[in-house]
């Protein structure tokens, strides 16, 4: 997802950004009957968080935001002894999560939904500017998870683990486009028209709904990662013009949407298809393209690391000396020095 580099909002200035708004009391928590909402900072964009919190355990979660910049975060983040279950109504970002189970580099875009866990992470986060983004999360405690007595039979790995209060890592798992009776339920969540205990007990029985759904698609799509589709040849084809296409873009790559509208595949069949025919994820290998690219870019001396950075998609050259060693083992410049000697 390519950003406007020249206008692009990073962690720190977030976080002064929303410190000064919060000094000026500009996002001050407000309640409107058993919901809290937040704005956001008026410099960084337009929108609201608003957090919906009902029986102990299950809490409700909606973002709304249009940013005036792109946003490049970088931050650790936890949910603890949480289950998360996301809905992207609205827009698309990327986020990766080095590290953690199955899809550790990704594109979340609308219409998709996913479970996930993360113990502890370091997340980075890129979103475009001028875009709207909508997005529902739903949190329930392993706790409340446990309450609904299920036997090992019902659910897959990793609900299975935490099922039986077992440690469970990191992970993310995306569980294709949101269905229509999942589409149906997130409509009537967003459209309740109850107030006060009504309001309450109305939400939380469509958030179970929404739950149970969910996880029932996620047994389907485990057992047939279990036996990979059968890919015709005219889609392996779509998939090798995919890797193409990412080799020679690497440093400003298309969207996964935009990919997927060039090779004439759906986003999801682009996905699991890529995965099963290269054994990595579409960001997974415009990384390894970006990297194998420093290191040739690296053996010339008279470039700066600032340099590769740039040339290889970093705006920050901070941020690429950080996904290097991640790569490498050792810094660009330990690197340059050890096979340019």
């Amino acid at each position: 997802m390519p950003l406007d580099h020249a206008r692009t909002i990073t962690q720190v200035e977030y976080d002064a950004l929303w410190q000064d708004a919060n000094e000026c009391g500009e996002v001050v928590w407000q309640r409107d009957d058993i919901e809290l909402w937040q704005p956001i900072p008026q410099q960084l964009g337009k929108g609201k968080k608003r957090v919906i919190k009902l029986q102990p355990g299950l809490t409700i979660y909606i973002y709304t935001t249009w940013y005036l910049r792109s946003l490049q975060l970088n931050y650790r983040s936890t949910t603890k002894d949480k289950l998360l279950s996301n809905f992207y109504l609205l827009g698309g970002h990327r986020t990766i999560n080095p590290g953690i189970q199955l899809e550790d580099d990704r594109e979340e875009t609308a219409g998709e939904t996913c479970l996930c866990h993360i113990a502890e992470a370091q997340s980075i986060e890129y979103y475009p500017a001028e875009q709207p983004h909508k997005n529902l999360g739903i949190a329930i405690d392993f706790d409340r998870l446990r309450s609904f007595g299920f036997a090992q039979e019902d659910i897959p790995p990793p609900l299975r683990q935490l099922a039986q209060g077992k440690a469970v890592d990191s992970f993310h798992q995306s569980l294709s486009h949101i269905t229509p009776m999942m589409q149906q339920i997130l409509q009537q969540l967003l459209d309740c028209p109850y107030r006060g205990a009504v309001k309450r007990m109305y939400l939380e029985s469509k958030v179970l709904e929404l739950l149970a759904l969910q996880f029932y698609h996620l047994s389907e799509v485990q057992q047939s990662d279990l036996v990979p589709a059968k890919l015709r040849s005219a889609d392996i084809e779509r998939l090798q013009l995919a890797r193409d296409i990412l080799q020679q873009n690497f440093n400003h790559p298309p969207s996964l949407l935009e990919l997927a509208r060039q090779v004439g595949l759906n986003d999801y069949k682009l996905k699991r298809g890529f995965r099963q025919v290269f054994d990595t994820t579409v960001f997974g290998y415009v990384h390894t393209c970006r990297m194998e690219q420093a290191q040739r870019l690296l053996c010339d001396r008279e470039l700066s690391i600032a340099d590769v950075a740039e040339q290889v998609g970093y705006a920050s050259p901070s941020r690429f000396c950080h996904a290097f060693k991640r790569h490498a083992g050792l810094p660009p410049s330990h690197y340059r020095r050890q096979f340019t000697a």
